[in-house]
């Protein structure tokens, strides 16, 4: 009875596993073909940051607000050492 149950669930998980993997290979498929290049554009910021003490998320974010812009500005990090972090605003 254990080996009944056993060959049936095998099989009932490799049906399971099988129809998602072709649906997410169909969903993935057509997300790749639209996908478009995006540039950044805006302007790249260099700041000082303690690597040790805090995330550059924070740092960055008194940054934007200390030039006056608005808390919800959209960031990407370009690159951090360990005394500074560069982003750039979009």
């Amino acid at each position: 009875m254990k080996k009944i149950f056993s060959v049936m669930l095998l099989v009932a998980l490799s049906f399971g596993t099988m129809s998602l993997t072709s649906v997410s290979n169909d969903v993935i498929k057509p997300l790749k073909n639209n996908q478009k290049e995006v540039k950044i554009a805006g302007p790249t910021y260099t700041i000082p940051w303690n690597s040790c003490c805090e995330s550059p998320i924070f740092t960055i974010e008194r940054d934007i607000v200390a030039r006056g812009l608005p808390t919800s500005t959209n960031f990407i990090i370009k690159s951090t050492t360990t005394t500074t972090v560069t982003y750039t605003i979009f």
